[in-house]
């Protein structure tokens, strides 16, 4: 059999993503689904309530890290993963008509040199421009309520954010279901 042959990249970087990529999904927080069922679900049913942040702190370090939650029997199979709570912007590149960082300063300086106003505006401006706001609703929001379904339970309406009556919690489902991968069950744990 014969091997295929490798690309230049392949040659200079090997294993090398894979490697970094598993080492990152190694280092982000884990939880059995036992231990999230019985911790966890109540915090996310409210997850902006009094304290709520903090005790969810607790199980992901720092509140932009997801969550991902694992099987009771096997802790390498994830079952899902909870967001994080808090989005960070992700800068991009300058495409079509927008201006790059290099040509923003050029036209900065030339202001600032020729005495222009609103400079912090122009700078404001530019930096919102060079971010995308991730949607916080299709990224946080809706795949929390997906997961509390799961479980049988509801996040509390949220100011601003159409209620479970107005959207479905299961997407692309016509009733409500709990999609139950789970490897949970109460017949099995005793209080």
């Amino acid at each position: 059999m014969e091997q295929k042959a490798k690309t230049h990249e392949e040659l200079l970087l090997g294993d090398s993503l894979s490697v970094i990529l598993e080492e990152e999904r190694r280092q982000l927080p884990v939880i059995s689904e036992y231990q999230f069922q019985r911790e966890v679900v109540d915090i996310l049913a409210n997850p902006f309530g009094e304290d709520a942040l903090r005790q969810y702190a607790i199980y992901v370090g720092e509140l932009t890290k997801p969550l991902n939650v694992v099987s009771n029997e096997d802790r390498n199979q994830i079952l899902f993963t909870v967001p994080a709570l808090v989005q960070s912007p992700v800068t991009t590149i300058a495409y079509g008509s927008g201006m790059t960082a290099e040509a923003f300063m050029r036209t900065l300086n030339r202001d600032v040199d020729l005495g222009g106003r609103r400079i912090n505006q122009k700078i404001r401006d530019f930096m919102m421009q060079m971010t995308q706001r991730p949607n916080y609703l299709e990224t946080v929001i809706y795949p929390i309520r997906d997961i509390l379904a799961r479980y049988g339970r509801h996040m509390v309406d949220l100011p601003g954010v159409p209620s479970m009556h107005e959207t479905n919690p299961v997407r692309g489902s016509s009733e409500p279901h709990s999609n139950n991968n789970s490897s949970f069950s109460d017949d099995e744990y005793e209080d």
